[in-house]
C-alpha cells in the first residue's frame, strides 16, 4: 500500500497575503480552495488597478506528472482557445520551487450554481442566455477538438456586463483541467476511472468508458445543466455515487412538464434528445442542440458576411 505523501514546505507553508510572484503579482485574499490547491485574488505590480486570479496548484514535491501536465494543458487550452465565453488564461509560471501557477482573469459576479441555489426555476429567458453562450463556447471547443468533461453549475460563471448602454450578463465556462485532447496521447487516461462530476455525467463517463468520451459526453451534462434551471433541480440524485451512476446509466429523470409545466414543447424534446442514453441517438453537435432549443443558431465571425452582421439602429 502507498504511504501517504509527507507534508512538503510549500504545503505547510502556503501563500500568503502580501507575497511577490515573480516580480510581477501580489498576492491578496483568498477566492477559493480545493483538493489539488487555491486560487487568489493578486494585483499586477506594473499596471495599476489591474486585479487578476491566480491559481495555484499544491507544493511541485507531492505534485504526479500527470496532474502537473493536466494543469498546465489547462492553461494552454484555454489561452489556445481565446473565446469571450471561455475565462481568459494570462500567464503561465512557477514558484521558486516549481510549484505551478496559472494567472487568469479575475471575475467578478457569481457562479451558476450560488443563482440556481438562490433562484432555484430560472425564467426561460434567462435559460435561452446562459444556454446559447455556453453552446457557444462549447462549440469553439469541439471545434479545436477538446472535450471538457466537467461541465456543471460550478464551472459556469455569470459576469454582469455594461456595453452601448445596456446592462445585461456574460457567461463565462472555467477549468478546462481534465479536458480530453481528441487523438491526443499526452495523457493516459484509464477505462473503468470516472473523470468528471458523477451528477453530470453522461453514461459512457459515468461507466469508466474513456475512449468513448467525445463532444457527445459535453452535450449530455450541457442537456443536465438546462433542465436543472428550468426544473429548480438536477435530473439525477442520490444518497451515494454508486446510486447515482445506476440512475444515469438505466434510468429517465423525472418528466421536465411535471417540475415546469409552462415548458414549450420544443423545449423538452431538445433536452430529451441531448440527454439521451446512447451517444448516437444525442444530437450531433452542440449547435444542433442550440439551434433546437431557442429557435435560432449560433454565429461565428467565420461564417458570418460583415454585411450580415448586426449593427447598432440609428438614433
Amino acid at each position: 500500500m502507498q504511504k501517504p505523501t509527507e507534508p512538503t514546505s510549500a504545503q505547510s507553508e502556503p501563500l500568503t497575503t502580501g507575497r511577490i510572484l515573480r516580480a510581477t503579482y501580489e498576492i491578496g485574499t483568498v477566492l477559493g480552495k480545493g483538493g489539488m490547491g487555491a486560487v487568489f485574488l493578486a494585483r499586477h505590480l506594473r499596471l495599476p488597478g489591474k486585479q487578476v486570479a491566480i491559481k495555484v496548484l499544491h507544493g511541485a514535491e507531492a505534485l504526479s506528472e500527470e496532474v502537473a501536465v493536466r494543469f498546465r494543458r489547462e492553461a494552454e487550452i484555454a489561452s489556445r482557445l481565446g473565446h469571450p465565453n471561455i475565462v481568459e488564461v494570462l500567464d503561465f509560471d512557477t514558484l521558486e520551487d516549481g510549484t505551478p501557477f496559472m494567472v487568469m482573469e479575475y471575475l467578478r459576479g457569481e457562479g451558476l450554481s450560488r443563482r440556481l441555489r438562490k433562484q432555484k426555476q430560472l425564467p426561460l429567458e434567462e435559460v435561452v442566455s446562459i444556454s446559447r453562450q455556453m453552446g457557444a463556447a462549447l462549440q469553439a471547443a469541439h471545434r479545436a477538438g477538446v472535450v471538457h468533461r466537467d461541465l456543471k453549475p460550478g464551472n459556469v460563471f455569470l459576469v454582469p456586463t455594461e456595453a452601448g448602454g445596456v446592462v445585461g450578463e456574460r457567461v463565462k465556462l472555467l477549468d478546462f483541467g481534465i479536458s480530453k485532447l481528441v487523438d491526443s496521447r499526452t495523457v493516459q487516461t484509464l477505462d473503468s476511472v470516472l473523470m468528471g462530476t458523477p451528477q453530470y455525467m453522461a453514461p459512457e463517463q459515468a461507466m469508466g468508458q474513456n475512449s468513448n468520451v467525445d463532444a457527445r459526453t459535453d452535450l449530455f451534462a450541457f442537456g443536465c445543466i438546462v433542465y436543472e434551471m428550468i426544473a429548480g433541480r438536477p435530473p439525477y440524485s442520490g444518497d451515494n455515487i454508486a446510486e447515482l451512476i445506476y440512475q444515469i446509466v438505466h434510468l429517465e429523470p423525472p418528466p421536465l412538464l411535471s417540475l415546469a409545466p409552462q415548458t414549450p414543447p420544443h423545449v423538452v424534446a431538445a433536452i430529451a434528445r441531448a440527454m439521451a442514453k446512447k451517444p448516437e441517438d444525442r444530437y450531433p453537435d452542440v449547435g444542433s442542440f442550440i439551434l433546437e432549443l431557442t429557435g435560432s443558431p449560433l454565429q461565428t465571425l467565420a461564417e458570418v458576411k460583415p454585411e450580415q452582421r448586426s449593427r447598432p439602429s440609428p438614433p
